[in-house]
């Protein structure tokens, strides 16, 4: 239904001394911090799991080399969806708004935009530890079945609270990584990502010299080991994740189509539309150079 002149009429009076327009003002992108981003030219994109040859064993004095190959896993799909919103407004409204707001909402899509992608980047870290899974069909976070035999998880044995202890957890996850034939990864983790209630508590932490909350005069092991990340999109006031640098993980946004706006003109009622409309899609391949607790 376009916007008219009754539902916007004080927008019509000359006298009206300011106008507060509802926007959100413009912000850095906050999933490009942490998820890499693609371009892609198909409907769909898919990665495959392969696992690398074992470690090199003995071999005895005149007996034949053993033999090993690659041993192929899962994979996983990333299914472009397509996103839109349109908003119209008559001929009259457009001509006797005094204030430009019926023009400023027909081009300002900006924060509508950035709702959607924030929210579809961030709905993958806040379902890592329950609803998302990865190639190998294990839950982001969580404990992962080996092709080569045994498992390993990456996520906080007992849902540690952000803190010194939870961060030496997470860093000790990280160091004794694994690949899928069990053999050591020497992930090194590069930042935190945190919901806005631990931005505090992070600084704190990170950059206290003498461990925090203590009166010890400990050192603080954990001192500038890694840097905060803040997403405000994030649900949950307590998770946090440890990642490695963004080559080191597959947490994977694509965009098929950049958003595209257009408008147009109804002849019958002079009524103007103006749209916006977009593809794109937010996923993780592999649970590698990431480690995470739901905090408490």
């Amino acid at each position: 239904m376009p916007a008219t002149r009754g539902a916007f009429s004080q927008l019509l009076a000359p006298g009206l001394y300011s106008v507060i327009y509802e926007d959100l003002e413009m912000h850095p992108e906050e999933y490009t911090q942490f998820f890499n981003v693609y371009s892609s030219t198909k409907s769909y994109e898919e990665d495959q799991l392969y696992a690398g040859l074992a470690a090199v064993p003995s071999k005895p004095e005149g007996e034949p080399l053993k033999f090993d190959e690659p041993m192929q896993g899962g994979s996983v799909r990333y299914q472009h969806a397509g996103f839109g919103l349109g908003f119209q407004v008559t001929r009259e409204m457009w001509d006797d708004d005094q204030y430009g707001i019926m023009k400023k909402v027909s081009t300002d899509f900006g924060g509508s935009i950035r709702q959607t992608v924030e929210s579809g980047a961030a709905a993958v870290m806040n379902g890592s530890f329950t609803s998302i899974k990865t190639i190998d069909g294990g839950t982001f976070i969580g404990s992962h079945n080996l092709m080569g035999g045994g498992s390993y998880s990456n996520a906080s044995a007992t849902n540690v609270a952000f803190g010194v202890t939870g961060l030496q957890e997470l860093i000790l996850i990280f160091e004794k990584m694994v690949n899928e034939r069990g053999l050591i990864k020497r992930m090194v983790p590069e930042s935190i990502l945190i919901p806005v209630d631990l931005q505090f508590k992070a600084q704190e932490v990170l950059h206290s010299s003498y461990k925090p909350y203590t009166g010890t005069n400990e050192v603080n092991s954990v001192q500038g080991r890694v840097a905060p990340m803040t997403d405000h999109y994030l649900t949950s006031t307590t998770a946090w994740w440890m990642l490695a640098r963004k080559a080191g993980h597959t947490l994977k946004a694509f965009w098929r189509t950049q958003p595209e706006f257009d408008s147009q003109d109804d002849f019958a009622t002079k009524s103007a539309a103006f749209s916006v409309w977009f593809r794109e899609t937010f996923g993780v391949t592999y649970w590698h150079g990431v480690a995470g607790s739901p905090g408490q």
